[in-house]
């Protein structure tokens, strides 16, 4: 079987994502390609994350369908474009999943245990945040360094040198910043994820952590914790390929 022909790959790439398109708009009349990627755009932010390059891929295959000589293509797409659109084509029809690579053992705590004990999960494994639950796994909060150091330094008349004997229930109520977390399935995709802390930062608030459970609700056991520090990763993932 001869190999396919960079104009060949960008079609089927682009008739993958056409059809995803038509199949969410699901029109009972003719909508052309131009049309179809504003209604997209506005309707899905992947979609309109990736709105220019979908706009330049009608433009090119405009240019391999109708410009030809002797029935020759004239306008063969740069491998670079190719894997673009393969790439993007991917992202919006068959979207990478948080479920398996971002599931794995959460350390958590309770609102009952004391700082100390709490102390003693986080610093040996140097995590920087531990969720915080109640005896009954409803969700109450989120623990970091920063909270206990805050805490700290404002009980710092009363502590004598030492680790208060306090539950962390008493550390949370102190915390002034009410650090925000938000809890997602395990069938999010990657791109729902930076959406998500994407959309946090435009209403001007700092998204700590995604907490990932089985169906998305904070009284689930956490599954898998994805904090701003896995953000670069998976922008790389999400802009692979991407010229």
């Amino acid at each position: 079987m001869s190999e396919k022909s960079n104009s060949e790959r960008f079609l089927i790439a682009f008739a993958a994502i056409e059809g995803e398109m038509n199949r969410r708009i699901k029109s009972d009349r003719y909508i052309s390609y131009s049309e179809l990627v504003r209604r997209m755009s506005n309707l899905d932010r992947n979609y309109h994350r990736f709105q220019r390059y979908l706009e330049e891929f009608g433009d090119l295959r405009n240019a391999i369908v109708h410009e030809r000589i002797d029935g020759e293509v004239i306008a063969e797409p740069h491998l670079k474009v190719v894997q673009s659109i393969e790439h993007i084509a991917d992202l919006l029809t068959q979207p990478e999943k948080v479920s398996p690579n971002y599931l794995t053992k959460v350390e958590y705590c309770l609102d009952s245990d004391s700082l100390s004990t709490v102390l003693h999960k986080l610093l040996p494994k140097h995590y920087s945040k531990l969720p915080v639950y109640d005896s009954k796994m409803h969700f109450k909060g989120l623990i970091t360094t920063d909270l206990i150091y805050e805490f700290l330094v404002k009980n710092i008349k009363h502590i004598q040198g030492e680790v208060p004997d306090i539950k962390i229930k008493e550390v949370l109520e102190q915390d002034e910043k009410n650090r925000m977390v938000e809890f997602i399935p395990a069938h999010s995709t990657l791109l729902s994820v930076v959406t998500q802390f994407e959309r946090s930062l435009a209403l001007g608030k700092r998204l700590n952590a995604l907490i990932i459970t089985q169906d998305g609700a904070s009284n689930q056991k956490p599954l898998g914790i994805i904090s701003i520090s896995d953000l670069p990763k998976i922008y790389d993932k999400i802009n692979k390929d991407l010229r």
